[in-house]
């Protein structure tokens, strides 16, 4: 079961990199049991899917995975936000509550995160968007680089101008997550451009597990293993 890092030193938030994004329990236990999960990412559509409510899929993941997990504040102000956000941080004070990276959003952050509950800045495709979540105090900013290629921007290029924003103002307690992230090469260009972290969907972290040429060699090993005499 992955720990939930609590290290005492400023660069903590840097020590999650892999957050497995879907709210299906059935993935979650497949993909924590690896040990290599950091986090558990989800939004409405995914708890909408597993046709629960946020709190039943709290419960479930929280039966096998003790580290942040995200969920979505819903809200059109400032008010309704911040009201939602804290519902949800009672539900369990270890959520990593996603707020919309608009204007009245950013107003809710800057007023969450002195409380106590920890933020994950989020549907935010502007670098700009990013320098802001960080300045409010958020601890996770993840900006969507999937559904910026659908709409034909770069979103690797956009990782790469909001981690050289941060660095610019030395902005170095905001985790920067890859979110939307649709295949692996999308995943190591996130990376290199900057992202400390990645959200990825079940496939893509099994994807990233494997390689044809490993299955093919995998098997040949297994066939001429046969063939080895008994020690």
């Amino acid at each position: 079961m992955a720990q939930d890092k609590k290290a005492p030193d400023e660069y903590y938030m840097h020590h999650y990199r892999i957050f497995l994004d879907t709210a299906d329990i059935a993935q979650v236990r497949d993909a924590v049991s690896t040990g290599l999960i950091d986090g558990i990412a989800t939004n409405p559509n995914k708890v909408a899917q597993s046709g629960k409510s946020y709190r039943q899929v709290i419960e479930e993941i929280r039966e096998v995975f003790d580290g942040p997990i995200a969920v979505q504040a819903i809200g059109t102000s400032t008010e309704e936000v911040c009201a939602c956000a804290r519902r949800l941080h009672q539900l369990d004070p270890l959520l990593a509550v996603k707020i919309t990276a608009n204007q009245y959003g950013l107003a809710a952050v800057k007023i969450l995160v002195p409380e106590g509950i920890r933020t994950n800045a989020t549907l935010m495709f502007n670098p700009t968007q990013a320098l802001l979540a960080a300045l409010a105090g958020s601890p996770f900013i993840s900006p969507f680089i999937g559904r910026a290629r659908d709409t034909g921007q770069d979103g690797i290029e956009t990782i790469r101008r909001m981690r050289q924003l941060l660095d610019a103002f030395g902005l170095d307690k905001t985790n920067l997550i890859a979110a939307s992230v649709k295949d692996v090469e999308q995943v190591i260009g996130a990376i290199l451009a900057g992202a400390h972290s990645v959200a990825i969907p079940f496939k893509v972290f099994e994807d990233m597990c494997s390689h044809p040429l490993t299955t093919t060699g995998l098997n040949a090993f297994i066939e001429e293993y046969k063939t080895i005499p008994a020690s």
